[in-house]
């Protein structure tokens, strides 16, 4: 193996197909056969200074590749593979030849050898299982017998940051990241070469997290910062980049750290924004304080909720310099623009427009008398770059200030912003329709009423203007449609009533635009009419059904499209998701209207579910369980056609978006037919329960799978019995999930997950009582009520405190005739101070009312 490995490797890059796929399956069948001594040959190839430098940085990228994945899942795999695979010996031959290799004279090994000590360190230090490798990279800072010390120095400190980027917060120990912190230290010397300074400067913007400790020692946090300023100065552009970045990394870490520091750094990022000459510099500066304001923003709602702690109170850095950077970020950022860039590009332009905008969410009011005073100086400016600048600067503080405030310059700005939708530059024009969609979105109320029609006129010929241009059109009249969203459904007319037929229109023809790939326009077009359509008026209800027919004809029509290739297959399946979200809002906005069309609508989704695109099926479910929905009982003559393709949706684990709309479907499909869903049931409850257990299933799936079983319990009412055991067993199980409280993402499914628990024995108890059943219920009693405590002790979300205020309800009906063996539960101080809370939210005045009284009626 070890005579043929370099060549293998070096042909699994050829260009030639037969030669490259003859190589990569000679490298999988030597993992295959022994992974050991395949991994110690890649080692052996990566430390060899015989070979040639490509074969070893292609045995140093295979061994990392081996080591870890992309994919979350695979990764985890391969970790648990060094352990349980690997033996004692291969690993230490592995690590020792990794190790070394940082020595090389040769760049690429020793980089390829960086990657490979990262990815075993990572996995090591976690399990305290390679103690001598932090002493050694420490070593390594002041070896004087190697060919190459610098290029020594720099792997070993690329090693350091490709590791702490690896491990978890928790992954180091406080000695092991005070060595870490003294080679890095070590290496941002001054007196270091560059290549050097970058090294430790990328390890050091790695290691920050592990940090906390250092932070909190004055003398330590103090060398920290100084070595970062001083980066932050040198000469390199990118040891400047790196160094602003970390700065930004610090403001968000350890913020309550900052105020010896502020001063300096106010200078010094206010110094990069203004002169220095690499523009990602300056964007890195103008980071900071995006990152102060994200952080003071929080921190101030915190405040205004009441849920403040003394280590985490705004120092209100961002009030204070506010008079100082505004003006730098409108007349140093905003006017750079480069034309020629694409939308979505990230330069100084956009890092200013983005940090204008958190700037005014951070200081409200006090931003609008600086950026009004360039506003007017510049929005009728000869130079195209200031007329925009003033523009985005405009469309920036729409949201902090308060409305009232902002009431009289949104009143004198629209008419000139409507007249940019005609001026001679694509950019402004584009940013214009921007900010008008932002008023839309933000000031609807403000807009003049004589200013509707020409809004309205103007947006719909910008729909014919540049895609770039069309596409933010679509996006302000989405959110002049949304304006409308709170209005009575039944009301004959609304403001949009004379214009709906000619947007629409206006719109579906921008879907078929030859450029309707350029900047999403299609999408953003189809997103326009889906609000326009949800949020019509009864007088404008005939164009409504018109258009239904328009979507059912391109939707048939593009069945006959001749698929070439996989850009077509592409290009009609997006097209079909589009045309199918259609379908759903039009269908629920109509509600019976929909009827005659009813038999079609059905026969088209099928034909899209039998494609089997992931988002065009997604799409074509939901439509489905509109479709159910709306004609509820009439749904059962579809079930046959339907079914197999329902049950192909609950038991698609890969694509789980397609699962969970199944999962949705179903719930609708239930509600609708009620007890006409029976003979259907035993193969629904199959497979939410294989759903609910299966490992590889995302877990965003699961709660809606929980909520169904409320859903069915609903619908078949008693029949529901021969389920309950399973229902109470995964209910049971579901509510024993603990995650970390330090995860926002975790806690923010955990309260998903309950809501959906709560629906299901919301269900489970309604569909009991229908049946007569009640007694069925009371040996899960003390369960129910300990998982109530719980949710109620550790949320205040509304949705939440609803739901479990009408549960005790629908319990306490339940089981009023056997009162005298249930009392008890019912008697718990967490119940009364549940309806309590529930009674002082007008909100919640209502259900916690009825609770009150049905639980009052079991106590007698």
């Amino acid at each position: 193996m070890a005579f043929e490995l370099g060549r293998t490797l070096l042909h699994a890059q050829s260009h030639d197909v037969a030669i490259r796929g003859a190589a990569e399956q000679q490298l999988h069948q030597w993992e295959i056969q022994s992974l050991p001594q395949f991994m110690v040959a890649l080692a052996d190839e990566l430390s060899a200074e015989d070979r040639s430098e490509n074969s070893r940085q292609l045995a140093g990228l295979h061994l990392k590749n081996l080591l870890s994945a992309k994919d979350p899942l695979l990764s985890v795999e391969k970790k648990k593979r060094w352990y349980t695979a690997i033996d004692t010996n291969s690993r230490a031959r592995i690590k020792i030849a990794s190790l070394n290799v940082l020595r090389s004279p040769k760049p690429q090994a020793a980089h390829a050898g960086a990657l490979v000590v990262a990815k075993i360190g990572a996995l090591e230090l976690r399990e305290k299982q390679w103690p001598e490798l932090l002493n050694q990279l420490l070593k390594n800072m002041t070896a004087d017998d190697v060919v190459d010390g610098d290029l020594l120095k720099t792997s070993t400190l690329e090693a350091l940051g490709y590791m702490c980027e690896d491990l978890e917060e928790e992954g180091l120990d406080q000695m092991e990241t005070n060595q870490i912190l003294t080679v890095i230290v070590d290496g941002m010397g001054e007196n270091g070469t560059s290549a050097v300074r970058i090294a430790a400067a990328r390890a050091l913007l790695n290691s920050l997290v592990f940090t906390r400790h250092n932070f909190d020692n004055e003398a330590e946090r103090t060398m920290i910062m100084q070595v970062v300023c001083s980066a932050a100065k040198g000469l390199d552009d990118q040891l400047r980049i790196i160094a602003f970045e970390s700065l930004a990394r610090i403001g968000s870490l350890y913020y309550d750290k900052l105020p010896q520091y502020i001063e300096v750094l106010f200078t010094l990022t206010l110094t990069a924004i203004q002169q220095d000459n690499d523009e990602q510099v300056s964007m890195m500066a103008i980071e900071f304080w995006s990152t102060l304001c994200e952080e003071e923003i929080e921190m101030l709602e915190e405040e205004e909720g009441g849920h403040t702690s003394p280590q985490r109170r705004c120092a209100r850095y961002v009030h204070a310099a506010a008079t100082h950077i505004v003006p730098v970020l409108l007349q140093s950022t905003l006017v750079k623009q480069d034309e020629h860039a694409d939308e979505d590009a990230w330069n100084i332009s956009a890092a200013g427009a983005i940090c204008l905008g958190l700037v005014a969410q951070t200081i409200g009011d006090a931003i609008v008398g600086d950026v009004l005073a360039f506003v007017e100086a510049n929005i009728l400016h000869g130079e195209w770059r200031r007329r925009e600048a003033s523009i985005m600067a405009f469309g920036q503080i729409l949201d902090g200030p308060k409305p009232e405030v902002l009431a009289g310059p949104v009143q004198t700005a629209m008419p000139v912003l409507v007249r940019s939708l005609n001026d001679d530059h694509t950019l402004v024009k584009d940013t214009a329709a921007w900010t008008l969609g932002r008023i839309c979105e933000l000031h609807a109320q403000r807009i003049p009423q004589g200013y509707l029609q020409p809004l309205v006129e103007q947006l719909g010929s910008a729909l014919q203007d540049s895609s770039r241009v069309a596409a933010q059109a679509c996006f302000a009249i989405h959110n002049l449609a949304q304006a409308f969203e709170h209005a009575p459904k039944t009301r004959d007319t609304n403001a949009l009533s004379p214009f709906f037929n000619s947007l629409l229109t206006q719109l579906l023809a921008a879907t078929e635009r030859r450029d309707w790939q350029d900047h999403n326009l299609r999408g953003q077009a189809y997103e326009a009419v889906n609000m326009l359509i949800q949020n019509h008026a009864c007088d404008t209800r005939p164009v409504v059904v018109q258009v239904m027919q328009i979507v059912l004809q391109r939707l048939h029509s593009t069945f006959s499209v001749a698929i070439v290739s996989q850009g077509d297959k592409d290009e009609r399946d997006q097209l079909q998701s589009l045309l199918c979200s259609v379908i759903q809002v039009i269908t629920r906005a109509i509600d019976k209207e929909i009827e005659p069309f009813s038999d079609h609508i059905v026969a088209v989704l099928l034909q899209v579910l039998n494609n089997e695109h992931a988002v065009a099926s997604e799409e074509a479910f939901a439509a489905v369980g509109a479709v159910a929905s709306t004609v509820e009982q009439g749904f059962d003559k579809y079930m046959n056609d339907f079914f197999p393709f329902l049950i192909k949706g609950l038991r698609n684990y890969a694509e789980w978006q397609v699962c969970s709309a199944a999962v949705g479907t179903a719930g609708d499909i239930c509600r609708a037919l009620e007890t006409q869903i029976l003979p259907y049931c035993d193969e629904i409850v199959r497979c939410l329960l294989e759903d609910l257990q299966n490992p590889t299933l995302n877990r965003q799936v699961k709660p809606s799978v929980l909520s169904c079983f409320g859903d069915i319990a609903l619908a078949v009412g008693g029949n529901f019995v021969k389920y309950l055991q399973p229902t109470f067993q995964m209910l049971e199980q579901a509510a024993r999930t603990k995650v970390s409280s330090d995860d926002d993402e975790l806690m923010e499914y955990m309260t998903v997950l309950r809501e959906g628990i709560l629906e299901a024995y919301v269900g489970v108890v309604q569909g009991l009582n229908d049946g007569g059943n009640s007694s069925l219920i009371q040996p899960q009693l003390a369960t129910i009520f300990q998982f109530l405590e719980v949710v109620v002790r550790e949320h205040d979300d509304e949705g939440i405190v609803k739901i479990s205020i009408g549960l005790i309800g629908d319990l306490a009906t339940l089981l009023e005739p056997h009162a005298e063996q249930v009392t008890a539960y019912f008697r718990q101080d967490f119940v009364s101070d549940l309806i309590n809370q529930g009674l002082q939210q007008d909100s919640l005045n209502e259900i916690a009312r009825w609770t009150k009284t049905k639980r009052e009626t079991l106590l007698q």
